[in-house]
């Protein structure tokens, strides 16, 4: 996958305020957005030699954005820029005097504007809908579909594993229960020393699905990032993975299906559900069996494990003891 992009798209030591496919307002993001030590103008390069296929410029979104076919049909993305290369400027600059617009989007056919390997195409900046300096760059494959840029061997220094700060339990239908109660649960979460979590081992009865907050964070920044797989066993069987690794754009309407919205909406606060709810046919999940719903029958002891992971492998697990218990119907608690 990785040959063709020989270079990191800045000079500097790349530092993420956002990671691929972390979680946003109604989508998926789908690239990586690469801190710029807070200025403007640093040099921007293409990731590989290709032509320019399309430019956009606009007051809000990308901003100023410039897009990259290369031979292997695989597009890079390069956003919220300042400029252009002198060459590309004087391109764009003679297509907006003849539309008379600031805002334009044009498609430059591949003998126009070729470019090659470590070419500067641009310089950095904080166009368009963007919180602060940085570059937003993207990779996408020839179907258009984003793919996380670190498989192509972009290198961010991250040991830290990921963090985990909620748990909650979702019984599936009124037949089922999690401590004598029949809707979601917080659970309470219990950190250990060497990374890991616990849960306060509960009673349960039916058919259960669970939820997990948590954010990953590299070496050299603060920002609490998206994680990259998530998996959960039950009893030792796999029944639930999500993968962050590429999706395509028409998907990302179902992220408000996949987070429970109902707390996103109180708390801001993102629970990924780990467990597939109808309409949800988002292609990152994987290994899913019954919907990554557990059955926990009367009378067992069992064992649910959550594991996190980011991109560089660091690991986080989250271990859920359950006793199987039907509850009397007399003492259960509707709220």
């Amino acid at each position: 996958l990785g040959d063709v992009y020989k270079r990191q798209p800045l000079d500097v030591t790349l530092v993420l305020s956002g990671t691929f496919a972390e979680l946003r307002s109604n989508h998926f993001h789908s690239g990586l957005d690469i801190k710029t030590q807070q200025r403007t103008g640093l040099n921007v390069y293409a990731a590989a030699e290709g032509y320019v296929s399309r430019i956009k410029i606009s007051h809000f979104g990308y901003g100023k954005a410039l897009y990259i076919t290369h031979p292997n049909g695989y597009v890079s993305v390069y956003a919220h820029l300042e400029k252009f290369s002198p060459t590309i400027e004087k391109y764009i600059k003679a297509k907006q005097y003849e539309k008379e617009s600031y805002e334009i989007e044009v498609f430059p056919s591949p003998e126009e504007l070729p470019i090659a390997r470590d070419e500067i195409v641009a310089f950095s900046g904080n166009s368009g809908s963007s919180g602060g300096p940085h570059l937003h760059f993207e990779i996408r494959d020839n179907a258009e579909r984003p793919i996380n840029p670190m498989l192509f061997g972009i290198d961010i220094k991250d040991t830290k594993r990921p963090i985990v700060s909620a748990i909650y339990a979702y019984p599936k239908d009124r037949k089922s229960h999690v401590n004598d109660i029949k809707t979601k649960k917080e659970l309470r979460l219990i950190p250990h020393k060497n990374g890991d979590y616990s849960v306060e081992s509960i009673e349960a009865f039916g058919d259960i699905g669970f939820g997990v907050v948590s954010y990953d964070q590299q070496d050299l920044a603060y920002n609490k990032n998206g994680v990259s797989n998530i998996q959960t066993f039950f009893n030792g069987n796999k029944n639930f993975e999500m993968d962050f690794k590429r999706f395509s754009f028409d998907e990302t309407k179902h992220l408000n299906r996949y987070i429970d919205f109902e707390i996103y909406k109180t708390e801001k606060s993102r629970v990924q559900k780990l467990f597939v709810q109808p309409g949800n046919t988002l292609s990152m999940l994987k290994d899913v069996s019954d919907d990554g719903y557990i059955r926990v029958e009367d009378s067992t002891s069992s064992i649910y494990k959550i594991r996190i992971q980011d991109f560089k492998g660091n690991e986080t697990w989250v271990t859920i003891p359950i006793q199987g218990k039907k509850a009397k119907e007399l003492s259960l608690i509707h709220i």
